[in-house]
């Protein structure tokens, strides 16, 4: 009895000096918020909540996503940064909104301070199409077209700083091209835009692959670092002879300053989420690979792509070193 009198003296005593034990220890004891900075229906979203259905289960706390999309993702990244660090609201994010959309455009954010950086899981893979319909056969072709029609081609992504973004910047000061760029919110929102006619060109993720296999986009170019396992023939930009490729993973991150036991214990479940076939059936649904990372790794990993993609687009001109 005094053992436990003792026991129960010392927790009352020292934890209020060290908050995060035992909270940390219970985690999760209410339900989760992922916030998503897309509209619905993208590989973005769409992979998040297959994560998300498995990892309520297997923490058995609701994990309720919501779609807060603007400027690609980074409104709600100035707003997670600000969230109490306890692991009850985290973001789904490309990578790229910290190693590389800060080489692109302001941000309201630290890229490499104001997050605890918990995994990745996948990897984006972007691409170049056009409608079938229209003359182009391949890039060199439609390159030539916009640069003898300036200002007269539109081509949209899903907002700027997007991987989708980051490939047309780099051909618009490869190619010297003046086109116009239409950003919406998602990428099956430039899927619609593109098969509506409103643009002629499309720079985006996946989200347009069952088009281009029921024939009704042509894919000229892969912008990410490798052929897509669906359309092996159509080479990358760097077997053109680029020195140019667009990297950015899926991850997840909360803010700064996050428990370790916390992390740990998210990071565990969505690694075992990943494993499910919901989830593997989304990722083959957009040709993307899986790509893990666990918040160690990542967090090593991050600063070196904010670094080279920092030097690259400083050497092209690019974003906001452009000329």
């Amino acid at each position: 009895m005094k053992e436990k009198i003792t026991i129960w003296f010392l927790v009352c005593v020292f934890v209020p000096f060290f908050p995060g034990i035992l909270p940390a220890q219970e985690f999760p004891t209410k339900p989760i918020n992922v916030l998503i900075g897309y509209a619905p229906g993208g590989s973005t979203d769409l992979s998040v909540r297959a994560l998300a259905s498995e990892v309520s289960k297997i923490l058995k706390q609701p994990v309720i996503c919501s779609n807060q999309p603007g400027a690609n993702g980074t409104l709600v990244l100035g707003r997670v940064k600000g969230e109490k660090p306890d692991g009850y609201t985290i973001f789904s994010a490309p990578t790229a909104a910290f190693g590389a959309t800060p080489h692109v455009q302001p941000v309201p954010y630290e890229p490499l301070k104001d997050f605890t950086y918990i995994m990745q899981y996948a990897l984006y893979q972007s691409g170049v199409v056009v409608r079938s319909d229209s003359p182009w056969k391949t890039l060199e072709e439609l390159m030539e077209h916009i640069q003898n029609n300036p200002n007269k081609i539109k081509y949209v992504t899903a907002g700027i700083g997007s991987g989708g973004h980051r490939g047309a910047i780099y051909l618009e000061e490869r190619y010297g091209l003046k086109w116009n760029h239409v950003p919406v919110k998602s990428g099956m929102e430039c899927v619609t835009t593109l098969l509506g006619g409103h643009v002629e060109v499309m720079s985006q993720t996946t989200e347009w692959k069952e088009q281009v296999r029921a024939g009704k986009f042509r894919l000229l170019v892969i912008t990410s670092d490798q052929r897509l396992k669906s359309f092996p023939d159509v080479p990358t930009l760097k077997e053109k002879g680029h020195p140019f490729a667009v990297y950015s993973g899926l991850c997840f991150v909360g803010p700064a300053d996050m428990p370790a036991p916390v992390v740990e214990k998210l990071q565990n479940a969505f690694t075992q989420a990943m494993k499910t076939q919901v989830f593997l059936d989304v990722l083959d649904k957009f040709d993307m690979p899986t790509a893990y990372l666990d918040s160690a790794s990542l967090t090593k990993m991050l600063p070196k792509e904010y670094q080279q993609t920092g030097e690259q687009f400083r050497r092209l001109g690019l974003g906001i070193y452009k000329k």
